[in-house]
């Protein structure tokens, strides 16, 4: 389906598995074509460009399929690559570069089922669990001589910051009359502190609350089964210390060290649930 603002959505062609194939290429050289016009009016854009792969099933372009020699996964990683390398050198054709903002991340981490070829590191499960494997994701952010080059952290962002954060770097008001979930990191990326402006963020499936995360601290209401999926109820939180336990493998190890960790956790949670008081979610679809 294709549409623009003002127009009603049009039909264009059946989306299957050979259109898959070509679906990045295609939106890839409608976002170098939006890029071009923008400039050639001196106008501002924003692009939200969002890759079919390589989430599964995994359909590399005609042009990359075979091409490394390591499998389909591997060519649909080094074509995610090529694109993402033409959309850079299109803004240092046009000479924008120093004037644009340009984010590179994902929306989970590996998809949560074994035949996935993702990989998570030493992080427990994938997509669709309340652990570190769905949770974590690679965040790379760009702007030259705004946004100090090469700088790696371990700090906590959450996606959510990302809206309040651009609002800040182009001086743009955000609302006032709701809650906004997401902070403003800005001082953080420009490297004029080492420490995000985040320490807590709330887990979700779905509308299910499963916990919370503090700092290298993580509190799990509810706990879930890593291969299966299996939702499993608890009588008593999980608390895990993610410095001594990555791997989210044993609840409470070192805990009683620790005893502590429980009001700030808890403390997450109960902010979070006061604040659904005045500014209640909508549910899914609304």
């Amino acid at each position: 389906m294709s549409s623009q603002k003002g127009e009603e959505p049009k039909e264009l062609e059946v989306f299957d598995r050979a259109k898959r194939t070509v679906m990045d290429r295609e939106i890839t050289d409608n976002t170098l074509d939006f890029i071009e016009r923008q400039a050639a009016a001196a106008q501002p854009f924003f692009a939200f460009v969002t890759y079919t792969q390589t989430h599964e099933p995994v359909d590399p372009h005609p042009d990359f399929y075979g091409s490394t020699g390591h499998g389909s996964f591997a060519d649909v990683l080094a074509q995610t690559d090529t694109y993402v390398g033409e959309l850079l050198s299109k803004l240092d054709a046009l000479e924008l570069v120093e004037d644009t903002i340009f984010i590179f991340t994902s929306d989970n981490g590996r998809e949560g089922v074994p035949r996935s070829f993702g990989f998570t590191g030493p992080w427990r499960s994938g997509m669709f669990s309340p652990y570190e494997g769905s949770l974590r994701v690679p965040f790379i952010i760009r702007w030259p001589g705004k946004i100090p080059a090469q700088r790696v952290s371990n700090e906590m962002v959450h996606q959510l910051d990302v809206f309040p954060t651009i609002a800040q770097f182009v001086g743009a008001d955000t609302p006032t009359d709701r809650v906004l979930d997401g902070v403003d990191q800005s001082g953080f990326f420009m490297g004029k502190t080492d420490d995000s402006a985040r320490e807590s963020l709330v887990i979700y499936i779905g509308n299910t609350l499963f916990g919370a995360k503090w700092r290298d601290w993580k509190i799990l209401l509810k706990e879930m089964d890593s291969d299966t999926y299996a939702v499993k109820d608890i009588a008593y939180p999980s608390i895990y210390n993610l410095i001594v336990d990555p791997k989210e493998e044993v609840p409470e190890l070192n805990y009683l060290n620790d005893t502590w960790v429980d009001f700030p956790l808890y403390q997450v949670i109960e902010d979070h649930e006061a604040s659904l008081a005045n500014d209640p979610q909508l549910p899914v679809g609304d």
